[in-house]
């Protein structure tokens, strides 16, 4: 009997180590006018240590029947405190996404009505976050009570520059234990701090003038060193390529050749870590976070 209520305490344990290492789901994006291509899931981690993103899965879950209708598996990588993951469909619609999930290519989040997004830890299989929206979905897959479908994403977007709405948590991390509360229809802000308001929505200064273009392709993502940049026939007319650290330091600056259709970027000197790759031409501008892991 000892034995067994050990093993139990120490699930038990466990399981209440995961949640309080402070890993949620902070901002989901799941409707678009027309397409769902811009579609995205923001995880942050609230706590003061450092999350293994590895051990963790984002379940994807269909309200009509409470079962998983998809699964994301996470890179074995930490996320420092205080920062962002973003899972997108594609690099080329989400600015400061970390990983693409392209099957289905777009519309890869379910609609709801009600449907739900949880994060299993695969070590003990309990769910350590868990965010039900347009309604409430049934246990374990929500956390109080759903967000009403007056809090939904309503898809707003505006074409002119990364502007669209979703479902957020504010501040970062905030968790009372109930989504009705936590989730609120808010500026969609992927990668960065999250706001209070869908009025205008506003562009933080770190994506100001930053515009999303579909052709130009960053891959592969992680990198082991070689970085290939697809200009997919947008003019490099006057084009450069920036690389910066997180701090926003330039590391190197490159200058891309009108008949250049792409371009081996070489980061085998750079150590391990996240980098951003900012293209830059007459058609535009394209910024891409590549984490570098050899």
């Amino acid at each position: 009997m000892k034995k067994i209520i050990t093993i139990v305490l120490f699930f038990v344990a466990t399981i209440l180590q995961s949640k309080a290492q402070g890993l949620v789901i902070n901002e989901v994006d799941y409707d678009q006018p027309s397409t769902d291509s811009s579609e995205f899931i923001e995880l942050y981690n609230s706590a003061s240590n450092a999350v293994n993103l590895g051990i963790y899965r984002v379940v994807l879950v269909n309200g009509n029947n409470n079962l998983p209708y998809d699964s994301i598996t996470l890179p074995n990588q930490l996320l420092l405190p205080g920062h962002y993951f973003v899972i997108c469909c594609s690099y080329g619609t989400v600015p400061l996404c970390d990983m693409s999930h392209l099957t289905p290519a777009a519309g890869f989040i379910q609609n709801g009505s009600p449907d739900a997004i949880a994060i299993r830890d695969t070590l003990t299989g309990g769910i350590i976050d868990a965010v039900s929206y347009e309604g409430s979905v049934a246990p374990p897959y929500i956390e109080g009570n759903g967000v009403p479908i007056g809090q939904s994403d309503t898809s707003t977007f505006i074409t002119t520059l990364f502007r669209w709405t979703g479902i957020s948590r504010f501040p970062d991390g905030a968790d009372t234990g109930d989504d009705s509360t936590d989730f609120h229809r808010a500026c969609s802000t992927p990668g960065m701090a999250n706001v209070n308001t869908t009025s205008s929505c506003p562009q933080p200064t770190s994506v100001q003038n930053i515009v999303v273009n579909n052709s130009i392709a960053v891959y592969p993502n992680p990198a082991k060193g070689i970085v290939t940049i697809d200009m997919n026939g947008i003019s490099s007319n006057n084009a450069s390529i920036v690389v910066t650290d997180l701090l926003g330091n330039v590391l190197r600056k490159i200058s891309i050749r009108n008949s250049e259709n792409s371009y081996q970027l070489n980061l085998s000197e750079f150590q391990d870590g996240v980098y951003f790759v900012k293209v830059k031409s007459d058609a535009g501008e394209f910024m891409q976070r590549i984490i570098l892991k050899k």
